[in-house]
C-alpha cells in the first residue's frame, strides 16, 4: 500500500508540517509506504482551459501540453492506494490560490471531445480512499469557508479517482498536534481501513 500526501498548502504553518510528520511516521511504524507531493514548491502553469488534455481516451490523466513538474508528477499520484489531501484557508471571502490552481489541472482526469456537452470521468470504478485535512485560519468558527473548502477539497479526491471517507477543520491554538493525536489516527485507520474494503470489492467484481 502506498500513501501520498498531497499537500496544497499555500501559506507556511509549522503545525501543518507537524501533522504530515506525525501521519507520516504512524504510516510507516504500520510498514506503509508514503510520500509527499507539496503543490507549492512545484512550478505548475494555470490551466488554460484548451481542453488537449481531455482530447485522448484512456483511464489514466493525459499530460498537459504545457510541460511542468505536474505532468511527472501526475505519474506518482497514480501510483498511489489512498491519498491525505491537506489545504488551508487563509481569507473568508477568497480561495487558497495553490489548491485551486492545483485542482483546475485535474480536469486531466477526465474525457472531454470537443463537441461533447459534458465531460467523463476517466475511471470507470473507484478503489482508491483519501482523507482531507482543512487548517483554517479564517475568523468565526464553522463560517461559510469552511463549508466551501471541503466542498473544493471534495471535488479534488473525486477528480484523482478517489473516495473521501474523512474530513477535520482544524483551527489554530495552542498545542494543536497534541490535541489533534488521537483524531489524527483515527482519521489514518479510517483511511487504511477505507482502502482495504475498496480493494476488495474491485476484486470481487472481477
Amino acid at each position: 500500500m502506498v500513501i501520498r500526501f498531497i499537500d496544497c498548502v499555500e501559506k507556511y504553518h509549522n503545525e501543518m508540517n507537524e501533522i504530515i510528520d506525525f501521519l507520516s511516521a504512524y504510516f510507516t511504524s504500520l510498514g506503509i509506504e508514503n510520500h509527499r507531493t507539496k503543490i507549492s514548491e512545484m512550478q505548475i502553469a494555470r490551466c488554460t482551459q484548451c481542453r488537449c488534455c481531455t482530447q485522448k481516451k484512456g483511464d489514466i490523466p493525459a499530460k498537459c501540453v504545457i510541460k511542468d513538474e505536474l505532468n511527472d508528477e501526475l505519474d506518482d499520484i497514480e501510483k498511489a492506494d489512498a491519498f491525505v489531501i491537506l489545504a488551508d484557508r487563509n481569507n473568508l471571502f477568497s480561495r487558497n490560490k495553490v489548491h485551486a490552481k492545483f485542482s483546475e489541472r485535474m480536469v486531466a482526469y477526465y474525457y472531454w471531445p470537443y463537441g461533447q456537452v459534458q465531460s467523463t470521468h476517466r475511471k470507470t470504478s473507484v478503489n482508491k480512499a483519501s482523507i482531507l485535512i482543512n487548517y483554517n485560519t479564517t475568523k468565526y468558527f464553522m463560517n461559510h469557508s469552511f463549508y466551501t473548502t471541503k466542498t473544493f477539497m471534495k471535488h479534488t479526491s473525486t477528480a484523482i479517482g478517489a473516495k473521501d471517507v474523512d474530513w477535520q477543520a482544524i483551527t489554530p491554538q495552542e498545542d494543536l498536534l497534541e490535541k489533534y493525536k488521537k483524531r489524527l489516527i483515527e482519521m489514518a485507520d479510517n483511511l487504511i481501513y477505507a482502502n482495504r474494503a475498496l480493494k476488495k470489492t474491485r476484486t470481487k467484481s472481477y
